[in-house]
């Protein structure tokens, strides 16, 4: 059940007119990065705010003043002011070295900045708010709760132990195919000669004897580690370099340098985790954008691809890990017949399913979206903006009166294909007046996962259909299914297992868990939509949670063997 919970900013509890640079001005930057890493590590287990201000403070008289004017069910910490506060601090230059700022002082500067931090937040939303969907409208809803969660879902919603997982096997698809391929052999080449490894083996050997040892660390405290002096001190130190946020700090809308740099360097042998998550990230997510914007920069331009990102999404995303995949989500026998997008284009098809499922009558017909929203679109909590955004990746995009289809209408341009037997050339043996089509889309970013986001594109969805499909051909196609590449590759074993579990019974079990019902009134109505407002990944991952599959997959092993590890 997704829960909405009062977000307290500087307003409840203090009427001056300070600046967060004030406030940041006289305290010393190491206390406040040390500080910052604290409240970043409690974001997940502290929602309360009156337990918040508990652990803030040390003068008990002050304590009690604030606790006075909090209300119940309500928060002060969420990542996105707590990242937005380190970036303030390691951007900040520390002009008062000299200065002494007493433990109660520091206290309070920084809770008042940390809420004025809260308060930009509220006049982002606000302003966002003014530009939903008219009342009464089938948007309305979704959009009410798209827009207050899309920006910071990946960053608070997560199993960091299934993130560790898919990434590590993720990365090592990625080497094992930029190994292969004769345009990013020098790619991987300069990759590996910046880290100062002789194999991409090593990298992540490397990396996951850095991250391992820090999933375990207490969460209570901030993530501060040493290395031991050793033989392995000066390398372990060069490594660890080209993870250590820079000295000249710029950041980009939607952390991305964080993202890319989740480690501050105290000095020779001392270092902070910034966030666990963005450090697990590193094994793969922020590793693809440094081979997209600093590696294919940096090779010798006869090397250079023009689109890395296009070549990626098509002969990586689609042709490896959506092919192994879906490969293994289904069993391996002539009653279910799997067609790969590349087997549509060798018969000379254009326009095809990037992949194809069929058991009998029931047709998965599946599109692949490799794709992001930019970080000002994601950040912008403004439904204009962001249904805009959406629309043009997954919907259309339309400039100078010429139509771009993207993955819905694609997908129903195939559907409307199998209904007339299009493509002959491939497969025919099925009666169309009793087919089942389900329609998905995979997609490859974790902030597609946010809840309503399913519900919000299936009313476009179903407006096109009515477009194309007349109501007894409707009737034969589902709900369209956003499922996110990490779903397919962590659940592979359990949805070939068949029975209950079987990937499109699966989705069925959903949409009749987030179907709307009858309500009385408006509010019935808002909370029966809290109660379903859930994504298909997340709603998988708990059905998976209650049976037998807790224990890891067998092709996990194989992966590990990949490392060579000894």
């Amino acid at each position: 059940m997704t829960k909405l919970i009062r977000r307290l900013n500087y307003s409840t509890y203090f009427n001056q007119n300070d600046t967060i640079e004030d406030l940041l001005a006289p305290l010393g930057k190491m206390d406040l990065l040390r500080a910052v890493s604290y409240l970043i590590n409690r974001n997940e287990s502290e929602k309360n705010a009156t337990e918040t201000i508990s652990n803030w403070f040390n003068d008990l008289t002050l304590k009690t003043q604030l606790i006075q004017k909090t209300k119940d069910n309500t928060s002060i910490l969420n990542i996105f002011s707590s990242l937005n506060l380190l970036t303030y601090i390691i951007e900040k230059t520390d002009s008062n070295p000299e200065k002494i700022i007493s433990p109660n002082d520091f206290e309070i500067r920084l809770f008042k900045a940390y809420l004025l931090l809260n308060s930009e937040q509220d006049k982002i939303e606000e302003a966002g708010q003014r530009n939903l969907p008219i009342d009464g409208s089938e948007e309305k809803l979704s959009a009410s709760l798209l827009t207050l969660m899309y920006h910071d879902y990946d960053l608070q919603n997560y199993s960091l132990q299934e993130i560790f997982l898919v990434q590590l096997i993720k990365s090592i698809d990625f080497f094992q195919f930029i190994e292969k391929n004769n345009k990013l052999k020098n790619h991987l080449s300069l990759f590996l000669t910046n880290y100062n490894c002789k194999t991409w083996n090593e990298w992540i050997t490397n990396l996951l004897n850095l991250i391992i040892p820090i999933l375990s660390h207490n969460n209570e405290t901030y993530s501060e580690f040493k290395l031991d002096r050793d033989e392995e001190f000066n390398i372990n130190t060069t490594f660890l370099s080209l993870f250590t946020i820079p000295v000249e700090y710029n950041e980009y809308p939607d952390f991305i340098n964080l993202r890319s740099n989740p480690i501050l360097k105290i000095n020779d042998e001392t270092f902070i985790i910034v966030n666990k998550l963005f450090l697990v990230e590193r094994i793969f997510k922020s590793l693809i954008f440094e081979f997209s914007l600093k590696i294919n920069k940096q090779v010798k331009e006869e090397y250079q691809l023009k689109d890395f990102r296009g070549t990626y999404c098509d002969y990586f995303s689609e042709q490896t890990l959506l092919y192994n995949a879906l490969s293994n989500c289904f069993p391996k026998n002539n009653k279910w017949i799997k067609i790969k997008g590349e087997d549509f284009k060798k018969n000379k098809y254009s326009s095809e399913p990037d992949y194809y499922v069929r058991f009998k009558n029931k047709l998965l017909i599946f599109e692949s979206k490799d794709v992001i929203l930019k970080g000002n679109e994601k950040h912008s909590r403004d439904f204009s903006i962001l249904s805009k955004s959406l629309k043009e990746k997954f919907l259309k995009i339309e400039k100078n009166n010429i139509v771009s289809n993207k993955a819905i209408l694609q997908i129903i341009e195939n559907i409307k294909r199998f209904f007339d037997k299009y493509y002959n050339k491939i497969d025919t043996s099925y009666n169309k007046d009793f087919l089942n089509f389900y329609p998905i889309l995979v997609v490859y970013d974790r902030q597609f996962d946010t809840p309503e986001l399913n519900r919000l594109i299936n009313i476009w969805f179903k407006n096109e259909l009515d477009k194309v499909f007349n109501k007894n051909e409707q009737s034969k196609i589902n709900d369209l299914a956003i499922i996110n590449i990490d779903t397919l590759i962590l659940y592979q074993e359990h949805f070939k297992k068949r029975g209950e579990y079987g990937l499109e019974i699966m989705i069925n079990k959903y949409f009749e868990f987030i179907k709307p019902r009858l309500c009385k009134n408006q509010e019935e109505l808002e909370q029966r939509y809290l109660q379903s407002s859930i994504s298909f990944s997340i709603f998988i991952a708990r059905k998976f949670n209650k049976t037998n599959f807790k224990k890891p997959a067998s092709f996990v092993n194989d992966y590990i063997k990949k490392l060579n590890l000894k």
